[in-house]
């Protein structure tokens, strides 16, 4: 089977969730696929390359090319994000003029499109090359939610993810909630798959040093002026509205008080100015401390092990990788109930710990759990055991590839 994969992000050129995603999943595609990646190119990278048995093509146009080389734009600033917009439209009349040049017999069978920002790839492979296409739906923050990045009064986001839900031969979510939210926004319910993702260390972790990784945290500390002993609270996740920083933020003025040697740890980009306002009005200098931007590798991997507890307070979340990345590494979670139900596992033996996204909601489950070891213990504990024993890359996969079989066999 032949597919087209567009998608915004593809390794190296990893920013996001997104890019996690597919570098844990694709291994595991291209053992039962032909696959071919249309991805953004960050200005650095080939155009054309061959990828771990993966064919990549990554088109540069001249003037964004050059923004991109400068420096990474990022996306929770409206004018970089309409630029990062602007490039993936342009990138996708570029995926699309590649496809169309193939003879017919060269064509993917199947066009797998990811999020609604790829929308014109998709709407031109199903009009005009007249493929088959499948919408992996990874966020629905630009359109249904009623959570959102960005305002949107005309309703143009969901209204293109209602059009590419309607020309898709099938719609691939991460969890139940996905697929109740695009069912309760008029999408044909029985056309939506519910595909888990896999723990984002799986392959990471098996091969990690154990004491070379603590090394790395006690270093990591020190560069941070942690004293030993003093406990760490960590958030990881973009700094904007939608993963419940600010009122993380505003929970630890209490926090603080209650846990008086606690530090909070954010990692991630975006709205840094913010955070240090809003520290600085709150009087939280040194209590605070941020990463200074993006954070992926074995750099990422020392940020757990630094943690005593993991908070994520998102309003809304997909699926939520951040989640599988603490439990996997046996770290005591709490997590915004805007994250799926799926993560809490057996309700006798609690995988993750829940909190409304307020900021008293948010400070009461920190102060609980750091004054419970016990309870930060049986989290931890039952956490690594769900994601190892539940959350499987080669399962995603054998079922993603079961939905696309399913879409050939149907045409």
């Amino acid at each position: 089977m032949r597919v087209a994969y567009v998608i915004n992000q593809f390794p190296p050129n990893i920013t996001a969730g997104l890019g996690r995603y597919v570098e844990e999943i694709t291994p595991h595609l291209a053992g039962g696929l032909r696959l071919a990646v249309f991805t953004l190119n960050d200005g650095h990278l080939p155009v054309h390359e061959r990828r771990d048995g993966v064919t990549v093509h990554r088109p540069l146009g001249r003037v964004l090319g050059a923004i991109s080389r400068r420096r990474r734009l990022n996306r929770t600033r409206r004018t970089e994000f309409l630029l990062l917009a602007l490039n993936v439209v342009v990138s996708n009349w570029r995926y699309f003029l590649r496809l169309r040049r193939l003879p017919r017999q060269e064509r993917p069978d199947l066009v797998a499109v990811h999020d609604s920002t790829n929308f014109l790839a998709a709407l031109l492979c199903h009009y005009v090359l007249r493929l088959p296409v499948v919408f992996h739906v990874h966020t629905t923050e630009y359109g249904v939610a009623p959570q959102r990045s960005f305002t949107d009064p005309a309703g143009v986001f969901a209204a293109v993810e209602r059009w590419l839900g309607r020309i898709a031969r099938r719609v691939v979510v991460a969890t139940p909630e996905v697929r109740d939210q695009l069912a309760a926004a008029g999408w044909d319910r029985d056309t939506i798959d519910v595909v888990c993702l896999g723990g984002t260390f799986e392959r990471r972790l098996a091969g990690v040093d154990r004491a070379a990784l603590r090394s790395g945290a006690a270093a990591l500390r020190a560069r941070l002026g942690i004293a030993d002993g003093d406990p760490v609270l960590l958030f990881v996740g973009r700094i904007e509205r939608q993963k419940g920083v600010y009122e993380l933020l505003e929970a630890m003025e209490k926090i603080a008080v209650a846990v008086p040697r606690l530090r909070l740890v954010i990692v991630g980009e975006g709205d840094e100015a913010g955070v240090a306002r809003i520290v600085a009005e709150a009087g939280l200098d040194g209590r605070v401390l941020t990463s200074g931007g993006f954070v992926d590798g074995p750099a990422l991997l020392e940020y757990y092990e630094l943690a005593d507890l993991c908070v994520f307070p998102s309003l809304f979340e997909p699926f939520g990788l951040v989640a599988t990345e603490a439990m996997a590494l046996a770290k005591p979670t709490i997590l915004g109930d805007g994250f799926s139900r799926i993560f809490l596992g057996d309700p006798a033996e609690p995988a993750v710990r829940y909190t409304r996204t307020d900021p008293g909601a948010i400070a009461d489950a920190v102060i609980g759990l750091m004054n419970d070891p016990a309870a930060r213990r049986a989290l931890a504990s039952n956490g690594e055991r769900f994601v190892r024993e539940r959350l499987s890359w080669a399962r995603a996969a054998e079922e993603t590839i079961a939905v696309y079989q399913e879409v050939l066999r149907a045409r």
